[in-house]
């Protein structure tokens, strides 16, 4: 039996654990709904800023230049519309393909359960001014 079905079935056997990020991001990324992140102990609001976090990420890869906020959010949104068509679909179907930094930063952030992706420039500027 490999390490994370080990941790899963001490998990289930009541023993306490301490999943590793992936492995977490992973179980994360089969639920379906929001119970199984629930489950493992992650709110909505914590979620909500796991994919949060992760936008902001792929924000800063994004812009090196010293971009306003505002032309950051419309290059976020624009990485955001090539990662859902070229890479996206792939990634759900479990092919394992090279990832810039910003689109593995996509990727988590596509992985979160139960929050609804950002994708417009004005709702992505709000969240950069927030941060």
């Amino acid at each position: 039996m490999n390490a994370a079905a080990q941790l899963l079935m001490n998990a289930a056997a009541g023993q306490p654990v301490h999943l590793p990020s992936e492995l977490a991001r992973k179980l994360l990324t089969a639920a379906n709904d929001g119970a199984v992140a629930a489950g493992l102990g992650l709110s909505l609001a914590q979620r909500i800023r796991a994919r949060n976090d992760a936008l902001m990420q792929a924000a800063q890869e994004l812009v090196t230049d010293g971009a306003t906020t505002w032309q950051a959010a419309q290059r976020l949104a624009q990485a955001v519309r090539r990662f859902e068509l070229a890479l996206l679909p792939a990634l759900q179907a479990g092919q394992d393909l090279p990832l810039t930094p910003h689109e593995s930063a996509l990727w988590r952030a596509y992985q979160v359960s139960g929050a609804r992706p950002l994708r417009s420039p004005r709702k992505l500027y709000s969240l950069l001014l927030l941060y």
